[in-house]
């Protein structure tokens, strides 16, 4: 049996529990938060016609049936391969984001704090983003080994175009794409921690990417997430100051298109180091117990 180390997927489902806490106290409850969460969303308006078309098409692919019939592939998936506790990956990973996700639209407000004349109720987080992340994330923690990489590619891909879209159809502030990716992160951690316990006596519940991979992952993800919000910030700046006219905010829409997908590759990065740190791979523990071993036969 190989040694359980829980820290690294708890530090990660605590740290996006605090993330999503976070990012609807600064950008929902207060005036600055709101105002440049608003103005990357008007700036969708400026988008073309083709692009609030394909948004919509996008969107048409998420509903109670294809969340159902997502379940049931990935659950059918995991049972053929034997591996029941996958299966209640995929279940904890989806139901957990999904009902976390519509608790929270339901608790919490939205204060009304612009005074444009505007009333707005509270959209935070997304529904629609929960469920195609989640999807996501699931898969990935369901996917065989070989599979995994390009699984988690597809993933951030599919989430964060999800994401996008949701703001360019006029659905959701970028504040609430964020929320959304942080509820499903910290579910799937909770989900690859109930894996690493179910399962540890077996390889497969620790075969994951090299940890270049994350690398890649957190560097890209990174490098976007920081252009990305640093260009919305800039641009609704300068537009409140009127140093540029508000036209210009289709910028800010783009700044934020950016940082949703950003931000999506950082938490898949930070999934797939903390998995693999959680429980190392057969291999590595190998390497660690040989000088031990070595060590032994040299003391005899």
């Amino acid at each position: 049996m190989r040694r359980l180390k829980p820290l690294p997927l708890l530090g990660l489902a605590v740290g996006c529990a605090g993330a999503v806490a976070g990012t609807y106290a600064l950008l929902v409850r207060t005036y600055r938060g709101q105002r440049i969460d608003q103005g990357a969303f008007d700036g969708r308006a400026l988008a073309t016609s083709t692009a609030h078309d394909a948004a919509q098409q996008l969107l048409t692919t998420i509903s109670v049936g294809t969340l159902a019939l997502a379940v049931l592939v990935l659950v059918a998936q995991a049972l053929l391969r034997g591996r029941v506790a996958l299966a209640l990956v995929a279940g904890t990973t989806i139901g957990g984001a999904v009902v976390t996700t519509q608790l929270l639209k339901h608790v919490l407000t939205r204060p009304d704090l612009l005074i444009d004349g505007r009333l707005y109720e509270n959209s935070f987080p997304s529904g629609h983003v929960s469920i195609a992340f989640g999807v996501g994330m699931a898969a990935t923690l369901v996917a065989p080994a070989r599979a995994r990489r390009l699984v988690s590619v597809l993933a951030v891909l599919y989430g964060s175009a999800v994401g996008i879209a949701v703001i360019a159809a006029g659905w959701h502030r970028p504040s609430d794409v964020a929320g959304a990716l942080f509820v499903v992160t910290a579910w799937a951690a909770v989900a690859g921690l109930l894996d690493a316990l179910l399962e540890r006596r077996r390889a497969g519940a620790a075969t994951w990417p090299q940890p270049n991979v994350a690398r890649h992952y957190l560097v890209l993800g990174g490098l976007l997430l920081v252009a990305g919000y640093a260009t919305t910030l800039a641009i609704v700046a300068a537009g409140r100051a009127g140093a540029i006219d508000w036209t210009a905010v289709d910028g800010a829409f783009a700044g934020a298109c950016v940082t949703v997908v950003g931000l999506a590759a950082v938490l898949m990065a930070a999934l797939l180091a903390a998995l693999r740190a959680t429980l190392p791979t057969r291999r590595a523990a190998a390497r660690r117990r040989a000088p031990s071993a070595q060590r032994q036969r040299v003391a005899r």
